[in-house]
Order: C-alpha cells, then structure tokens, then sequence
C-alpha cells in the first residue's frame, strides 16, 4: 500500500511540472506580468522588440514611472535639466556669448570702423588745400563749365612744391591779314611751350569761341582764353594753362582798335597772377607812356584792394622802349623796368621783324620779378640744355633747322622771317615758391 501511495504521489508530481511547463509554453511574451517594487503592475516592455506593442503607450506609456524616470526624470529629467532650451536661457551662449549681439557690443565695424574713421582722418578732404585754401575758388568770378576745371586739379602749390610758370608776350601774326591764320605764329608758340601767352592782334578764324579756344587748345593744351573785344580791328587777349577767372580792359586815351587788356589766371596756390596785355600806340613815344600810367594806377589801386593775392605782370607790344622807365611802367616800383633784358643766341635784345628796335616786353612786379629764373630748353635727343639767363628773344632765324628740331620741335628756320611777320616771341621763366 505505501509503494502504491509513492508511485501516485509521484505521478501526480511528474503531471503537475508538466501542466506547469505546457502554460508556460502558451504564454504571450507580451502578457507577462512583471511585480514592480513597489507593486504595481504595468506590461514588461524591457525584453520586447515589438515596436508595435513597445508604441501602444495608452498605460505603457508611462515609462517615467516604468523606470522610474518619472520620479527620476523629475530628478534628473534631462528633458529639464538638460533642455538646451531652458539650459540655453540659463547659459544659452547665443545670448549670453551670442556674437550676433556681442557683435553689436564690440563689433570694430562700428567701434572701430576704419571706413568711418576713415572719414574722420581723412586727409583726402581734411586738409584738401586744393579746395581749402583755393583762393582761386574763393574769388573765381568765372567757375562755370570747364574754366574751374584745373583751379582744384592742378592746384599744387599749397603741396609745397614750387610753380614754374612760362610766360610770353606774342605778336606774332603774318601774312596779310593780321591774323594767325598763316600758322607761322603758332607754331613758334608750340616750340615754345609757354604757360600764359599775352596775345596781340588776337585774330583767329573768325574770332569765335570755338576758334579761340582751338588756338588755346594747340598752344597750351587748355580752352582758356580772354579777349578784350572780337569788335576791336586788333584785339589784345590772354591764353593760359590755368583757368582764367575774370577778365576785362581799361581804355588807352590814344586809340579805340584795342584796349588794355587784363586778366585774372588762378595758378596753383594762394596768390593769382594778374595779367595784362597791351599793344601800346607807335607815335607819338608819349603816347607809350600815358597808357602804362593808366595801368600803373589801376594795378597800384587793385593791389591795396587786395594786399598778397596777386603777382602782377604787364606784356606785349609797347612800340618802342618810352614807357619801360620809371616814368612809366617802373614808376613808384610797380614793375621792374630795369635791364637786363631778354635776347637772343646773338645778345640781340631787338624784337622788330628787322631786328633792329626794341618793342616787346613782359615786365612783373618786384613779387613776381623776385622768382625769376633763366629761360632753359632741354634736347630731346640727349641731356644738353640751352640756356638764357635773362629769358629769350626766339627768332627762328638764328637756328638751324636741326637745332629747332632738337630743341624746339615744330618751328621752321622760315617762321620768324614769313611774310609781314611782326615781331619775335619774348620769354621769361618764374619759379614761384
């Protein structure tokens, strides 16, 4: 009987792991129930990789409380603590190091924008002494269009260096019209290569301003120019490099087919020249020296109007040497009238066609008197120069044409002695400082 009771206790043992292993067999790994710490039952997603069930968050969904990252996600719930959001506001270095605002903070495009302390120290416009100090600007009655063009361009004379200025006086017109139309004239000008010319019997074309200015454009490269009259039989003029500011005449008492013609040339620098251009009467000589008193009155005048702002110089044809004294154009020092005198290779001081009187001149004012400097021509074809200490008488006569080619390129040996040619070209060098 007992063997009997341990064979069935035995079967009944062996039937009961058996039913217990077939349940186990059965169960849906996504039923298991899992005893939490502290109790409560959720579904065991840990071992599951069904994303389809691992997803169904309706109660699963609680996975703070499934790890306890609820609790301790309050803790340390990197959502929060960790929130580039909030940790951004805390020490979110787009704000705080945000180099957008910094920018705005230290940007050296503004605090130290060199563009705009550029501005600031701008040497260009500061201390511009073109315009600054352009007196040529400041009294320039004539700044329209191109004749203030070079008043600011050229203005070099505040930079410290000093102004060599060319200046000729020029009756120089042939053939049988009084005219310069023949191109002997011109061409000794070109040769010359002056800054201002003082013009006698300024005839050209038909006089008009296009004319004018051609002549202007050929001899000194500019359109400025001024004439006292188109009506006059013999107009006297003034061409230069320089914007001509104003420009007029005053009457000779002796005759009415030119005047006395002056003009206002703003050179670089803060004092102007004052030019004036005659063509003084031939006979009576007391004629000569009754109209450079009128001129030496109205500079004396003009002068005390404007102390230091201009340099004076008379030129032209004065038709004889009365007038070159101090009863004339030296009276009270207004201009220096005393030799020596311009000539030429031959110490011929004559200028006639004939070459045997003295009628041009170009005498300035002890300022302008004081920059004198010899009359130099350089070769162009190698570094010998010919020189004339106390300026020049140009008479094409008196070269070879290799001699003019070399040293005054575009006159002919024939220019100076062409038909009813008048006189020769007188040279003075200044260098103003």
């Amino acid at each position: 009987m007992k063997k009997f009771i341990a064979v069935f206790a035995l079967t009944v043992l062996m039937f009961s792991c058996g039913m217990q292993k077939f349940a186990e067999d059965n169960i849906n790994d996504s039923d298991r129930i899992v005893i939490t710490d502290d109790d409560t039952t959720v579904t065991d997603n840990s071992n599951t990789g069904d994303d389809g069930n691992t997803g169904n968050t309706g109660d699963t969904s609680d996975t703070g409380n499934t790890t306890d990252t609820g609790n301790t996600g309050d803790t340390a719930d990197t959502g929060d603590t960790a929130d580039t959001g909030n940790t951004g506001d805390t020490a979110d270095t787009g704000d705080t190091a945000d180099t957008g605002n910094t920018g705005d903070t230290v940007d050296t495009g503004d605090t130290a924008d060199t563009g705009n302390t550029g501005n600031t120290a701008d040497t260009g416009d500061t201390a511009d002494t073109g315009d600054t100090a352009d007196t040529g600007d400041t009294s320039d009655t004539g700044n329209t269009g191109d004749t203030a063009d070079t008043g600011d361009t050229a203005d070099t004379g505040d930079t410290g260096a000093g102004l060599p200025v060319r200046i000729i006086a020029a009756n120089l017109t042939s053939g049988n019209g009084q005219d310069y139309d023949p191109g002997h004239g011109i061409r000794i000008l070109e040769a010359l290569k002056p800054d201002i010319v003082l013009v006698q019997e300024f005839n050209y074309g038909s006089n008009s301003i296009s004319d004018y200015k051609e002549f202007s454009q050929t001899v000194v490269g500019t359109d400025y120019y001024a004439v006292d009259s188109t009506s006059f039989q013999i107009p006297n003029g003034v061409i230069s490099k320089w914007p001509i500011t104003s420009s007029g005449y005053w009457d000779d008492p002796n005759i009415s087919n030119r005047e006395l013609m002056w003009a206002v040339i703003d050179i670089p620098g803060p004092v102007d020249i004052f030019a004036v251009s005659v063509h003084l009467h031939t006979s009576p000589s007391s004629d000569q020296v009754t109209a450079s008193l009128v001129i030496v009155d109205e500079v004396k005048s003009h002068k005390a109007s404007h102390p230091g702002e201009y340099y004076y110089v008379v030129g032209g044809d004065f038709n004889g040497t009365a007038s070159v004294s101090t009863n004339g154009f030296g009276k009270d020092n207004t201009f220096y009238a005393s030799s020596p005198h311009p000539e030429d290779d031959n110490g011929n001081v004559n200028t006639n066609a004939n070459r045997n009187s003295h009628y041009d001149f170009v005498l300035a004012d002890p300022a302008l008197h004081a920059f004198q400097v010899p009359v130099v021509f350089k070769s162009n074809v190698n570094y010998s120069a010919r020189t004339y200490n106390d300026g020049l008488v140009f008479d094409t006569r008196t070269f070879s044409q290799s001699v003019l080619d070399e040293f005054f390129p575009d006159a002919l040996t024939s220019d100076s002695g062409a038909s009813n040619m008048q006189h020769m070209a007188i040279v003075k060098d200044f260098y103003i400082e």
